[in-house]
């Protein structure tokens, strides 16, 4: 038996744990999580005798402790401020750890020596964006002699938009709220560059009925800021793509003070902004039946040989009706599942702290690819050299 231990619960690690069941008849898996309303579904939802649940608090320390052992790699399916917790847990133990959570890249690699000493892998980021958009650019990066730009475009958004923000939530409220707050790190010329949020708003065409987007800067490069740096010579950023309008509706909301943790009071009772603007958003922007569509488009342009040439990945993957699985939900956990399944089968020889494109970029870029099509996520790779296409 292989022992994977998912940790979280929530719509991403019910989904990961399910796909390590349906993976492999050998693989078991522990799904932790505080809720046992969460268990009790994650339970109903995967059916198998091979899913073992274990409540657990992952903020206190001792109940923490107790959840890797006789494990052979963690997956971390958690909220972001719990990510690194269970990183330093993880290296303490010497367990191998693979964390859809990619952000605070420098704070991760302060562990990178004792997770050497431990033999152990830990890769961060290991979703769709800081994910695959990762291993894009790093292995359009790898195909080139001269690097001079990496835009990579993404977002996640329901089939059919509605008001009032023609958007639908598919991951946590307050991670969302986050990203549309934070200042956008950018790399230009070489140095990494603070941008306002929701700014450098474009136009961006997918086939139809996608033929009209908007994008826009978001703060989702983490580790390619780092990895990336002196390889890439003009600009690399992240732009998130959405229906027409979006932006202008989270610019109002914003102006109105709806996004502020400060109290107010109204009729004697402190109400904080946010909070209400997070209970509203959850009950209008539940996602419907018709499901979601993820779209994503890495390009990567320089020089091989002298001459121009860039490449771009793309992918375009909906809602599965059958499984009952969200694109976003595919398309972030199937990349961490697969991960794991190659650290537990001895794929990866790498040791430390690492990130997507640290691994993916060259020899083990195929496998990755293929798992991932096999599961039905599919990237579309071409290359556009000058004056001819391929």
């Amino acid at each position: 038996m292989r022992n994977f231990l998912v940790m979280g619960a929530g719509k991403m690690g019910i989904v990961l744990a399910k796909d390590l069941v349906d993976s492999d008849s050998k693989n078991k898996v522990t799904l932790v999580d505080i809720s046992p309303t969460q268990l009790n579904k994650a339970e109903k939802f995967i059916k198998s005798e091979r899913l073992f649940l274990l409540q657990r608090n992952i903020e206190d320390e001792k109940q923490r402790e107790t959840i890797f052992e006789g494990q052979d790699v963690a997956i971390s399916a958690l909220l972001h401020k719990h990510s690194l917790l269970v990183l330093e847990e993880a290296v303490r133990r010497g367990i191998h750890l693979v964390d859809l959570v990619g952000e605070k890249p420098l704070d991760r690699l302060k562990y990178n020596d004792k997770a050497k000493e431990k033999g152990i892998i830990v890769i961060s980021g290991c979703g769709v964006a800081p994910g695959i958009a990762n291993i894009c650019v790093g292995r359009g990066v790898y195909l080139l002699d001269e690097t001079e730009k990496a835009i990579i475009y993404v977002g996640g958004n329901p089939l059919h938009p509605k008001p009032p923000l023609n958007y639908s939530i598919l991951f946590a409220i307050e991670s969302l709220l986050n990203f549309y707050e934070r200042k956008t790190s950018i790399l230009k010329k070489g140095k990494i560059r603070k941008i306002e949020p929701l700014s450098g708003v474009e136009l961006i065409q997918f086939p139809a009925p996608f033929s009209k987007m908007e994008c826009f800067y978001t703060n989702g490069l983490s580790s390619l800021l780092y990895t990336m740096k002196g390889k890439i010579k003009d600009e690399l950023a992240e732009k998130t793509i959405r229906y027409p309008g979006h932006v202008q509706s989270i610019k109002i909301l914003k102006a109105c003070g709806l996004f502020s943790r400060k109290p107010i009071y109204i009729n004697n009772q402190q109400i904080i902004p946010r909070e209400v603007l997070k209970v509203l958003l959850e009950s209008k922007l539940k996602l419907g039946k018709e499901g979601d569509v993820t779209l994503m488009r890495v390009v990567v342009s320089g020089k091989k040989a002298g001459k121009p040439v860039t490449h771009i990945f793309e992918m375009i993957d909906y809602y599965d009706k059958k499984k009952g699985y969200t694109s976003m939900a595919k398309t972030t956990c199937y990349p961490a599942s697969i991960i794991a399944q190659m650290i537990v089968s001895g794929k990866i020889s790498q040791r430390g702290i690492l990130f997507p494109e640290n691994i993916f970029h060259s020899e083990l870029y195929n496998p990755f690819m293929n798992a991932l099509k096999s599961k039905g996520v599919n990237i579309i790779h071409k290359v556009i050299f000058k004056n001819r296409k391929s």
